[in-house]
């Protein structure tokens, strides 16, 4: 697996970015952690989690895919393992958060509250990447 410079940072991530968003509805914990093992044995050290995973979207498993992670990010070396997530943005109704009381405002204190809840989840203790997940708005026409 090859991997690459994340930018002018010293983290190298596999070209390869493992997808989580459907652990815990449409993927099993047992299968999800047979996948993450998989995925991990054959080089990639780049997952990927959001806060409003699984999809597709549900007031009540939202979060689940973040503690599926977390449960096996507990037996693994923590410093091999580079996690993306990514904050529920505005949907203009398209969507609601599932967490953070389905505040989905990308102000600072929102975006502070999206990441320190999702680190315990996924058994870290800094977050590497996060981005803007949600629609973007639709520009406006001059009047």
């Amino acid at each position: 697996m090859k991997h690459r410079r994340l930018g002018k940072s010293a983290i190298y991530v596999s070209d390869i970015c493992m997808g989580t968003m459907t652990f815990g509805t449409q993927t099993d914990e047992k299968e999800a952690f047979r996948i993450l093992d998989a995925s991990l044995d054959a080089g990639i050290n780049f997952f990927d989690t959001a806060e409003n995973y699984p999809v597709p979207p549900d007031l009540k498993y939202g979060g689940l895919t973040e503690e599926i992670f977390g449960r096996w990010m507990k037996t693994k070396d923590r410093d091999a393992i580079i996690v993306a997530t990514k904050v529920c943005g505005p949907s203009h109704g398209w969507i609601k958060g599932s967490q953070r009381a389905g505040m989905t405002a990308l102000d600072r204190h929102n975006i502070r509250r999206a990441v320190e809840a999702s680190l315990p989840s996924v058994s870290s203790v800094s977050a590497i990447l996060s981005r803007r997940r949600g629609r973007p708005p639709r520009p406006q026409r001059p009047a």
